[in-house]
């Protein structure tokens, strides 16, 4: 009985220890999961696939958004059709959005959402980084329930409204994104020496030639170097493609327009940059190329692109040839760093030729040879840096008769973008049209040419911080001309002389910063005009213009 007991209790005791032991080892995954079979042989490739130890971590992303709303009312009464959604152009062009000034009013809502997406792999190991931007535009109210860019603001929205801003690879060759870097793809397009990639782009804006002459986004192969003391950018930029001999010839071989940029600049003291710059525009697509698919051609022959840029259509049909661009530029101390004071400014000139082989266009050939010139002054008078009183002239050659055998004013990549060049920082509402905008990026002037005929322009501003880094007030003043006399207009049989003078304007803005770039702001402003000056004849622009905006803007990284 005893031996029987003994048995007994070390058979419990076993099984106790087998039992706690169990208890004690880890599940297996297959238990985990519900008692399904880890595979055998297979085991490490299947492990393996599933590890996630390897995964990239948080900080290989970053997400830059960027969201920002506008409310306007204005008397400027733009047609958006024409584009589906979105207005262009200068004020009384007959064609383009056909933006009339009446005594009507116009007020709508815009939004626009672009979200910046960086990726840097950890197995690239500092060498390369991939980037995406996209956008998404549209006027409140404005269709739903289909599939359209700049649209979808209507009841039920619905929309697949989806733009392309930028899709690229950026390969720092000596793990040094700040002084080597190549970048491949859909990307900013600037004409600022400095790399988008790693500057910020109200520095951009600020240097090279103000995005006066190329600002906007497309496919290039760009490197941007820093090394030696030295500034560097070489850029290859295909502008637009076309099939000219196809129809005729039964040839599809493709013809281009390619832009390659050749910048260099010193800094000859820690904040002062002097540069220089080379450019040459190609273009052999005779004209057929499109700045808006199927809709409107580019290049200097486009009579409808023109109307929508504010640019001049040359008197030639068909055109193949070049333009070569010569350049000056300089900037200083523009952080305020080294004293109270900042400049920039840049001299820029085009010149070149086309030609055509059509035997009904108006000139066989035109030559191009215009300039633009720019000075800008800054005085830090305050507290902060937004304490500021400014004056910035622009001069841009003008020709009294743009459809002649030679145009002599400056020719901007608004010939083949839409728009192609954007200047940013000029500081006005009407005159100019005001750049934060979604939709519609109508004004007196949209392009230096200022249709041909030419710009002298003069901008004063005066800001002050009544609440450091808070609240913000901006009192601004600006007059504009054309450099040459615009040609007379034919009104009901009866001819209209015009005059050179295109408007003053007067504006006032106040901004209240919510948070850390969060922003809200009142804009207002009005342009006077002459009877007799460059809006002479014209029954579009019947008034003086008016535009009233508020914004709100949020970047969030």
């Amino acid at each position: 009985m005893k031996r029987s007991i003994s048995k007994a209790g070390v058979a419990l005791v076993l099984a106790l220890l087998a039992g706690a032991a169990a208890l004690a080892l880890p599940a297996s995954p297959a238990a985990a999961r519900g008692a399904v079979a880890v595979p055998g042989v297979n085991f490490n490739d299947w492990y393996e696939s599933r590890n996630r130890d390897k995964d990239a971590l948080l900080y290989e992303f970053s997400l830059i958004n960027y969201f920002f709303v506008r409310a306007s009312a204005a008397n400027a009464l733009p047609d958006p059709a024409g584009l589906r959604g979105v207005s262009l152009g200068p004020f009384g062009a007959p064609a383009g959005s056909s933006t009339r000034i009446a005594d009507g009013n116009n007020y709508l809502v815009e939004q626009r959402w672009i979200p910046v997406i960086s990726f840097s792999p950890f197995f690239t190991a500092g060498w390369a980084t991939f980037r995406a931007m996209i956008e998404v535009d549209f006027t409140w109210g404005v269709a739903a329930n289909a599939v359209q860019q700049n649209q979808g603001g209507g009841l039920n929205a619905d929309q697949v409204n989806i733009q392309t801003k930028a899709v690229y690879a950026a390969i720092f060759p000596t793990k040094n994104e700040h002084k080597l870097a190549l970048q491949l793809g859909t990307q900013p397009l600037y004409d600022s020496i400095y790399n988008p990639h790693t500057t910020s782009l109200f520095d951009i804006v600020r240097t090279g030639y103000k995005l006066m002459f190329l600002g906007t986004d497309g496919t290039a192969a760009t490197i941007y170097n820093s090394y030696f003391g030295v500034l560097a950018k070489a850029a290859f930029i295909p502008i637009g493609a076309s099939q000219p001999d196809k129809a005729t010839q039964n040839d599809p071989s493709f013809s281009f327009a390619w832009m390659l940029q050749l910048d260099v600049a010193y800094p000859i003291m820690p904040g002062t940059v002097l540069g220089l710059s080379f450019w040459r525009l190609q273009d052999d697509t005779r004209g057929r190329a499109f700045a808006f698919e199927g809709l409107l051609n580019s290049g200097p022959a486009s009579g409808g692109l023109s109307s929508f840029t504010g640019t001049a259509k040359l008197g030639i049909d068909q055109p193949e040839g070049n333009v070569n661009y010569l350049g000056f530029n300089f900037h200083h101390n523009l952080q305020f760093n080294t004293s109270d004071w900042a400049f920039s400014g840049f001299f820029m000139l085009n010149f070149g030729k086309f030609t055509t082989q059509s035997q009904n266009s108006q000139n066989p050939e035109v030559k191009v040879l215009g300039f633009a010139a720019d000075l800008e002054a800054n005085y830090n008078w305050g507290q902060t840096r937004n304490d500021v009183i400014t004056l910035e002239v622009v001069y841009a050659s003008g020709d009294d008769n743009p459809q002649d055998d030679t145009y002599s004013g400056p020719f901007t990549m608004n010939y083949y973008g839409l728009p192609g060049a954007v200047w940013f920082n000029h500081r006005c509402l009407i005159l100019f049209p005001f750049t934060s905008t979604v939709n519609n990026y109508t004004g007196a002037i949209t392009d230096i040419s200022n249709q041909g005929y030419g710009l002298v322009t003069a901008i004063a501003t005066g800001a002050w911080d009544v609440i450091p880094n808070k609240l913000n007030v901006k009192l601004g003043a600006a007059f504009a001309m054309a450099s040459a006399k615009p040609a007379d207009v034919d009104v009901n049989g009866e001819t209209i002389s015009r005059g050179r003078f295109v408007g003053a304007e007067f504006n006032a803005e106040v901004k209240y910063h919510l948070r850390y770039l969060m922003t809200i702001g009142l804009h207002g402003g009005v342009m006077l005009k002459s009877k007799d000056g460059f809006f002479a004849g014209n029954e579009l622009v019947k008034g003086h213009p008016w535009a009233a905006f508020t914004t709100f803007t949020w970047y969030a990284f």
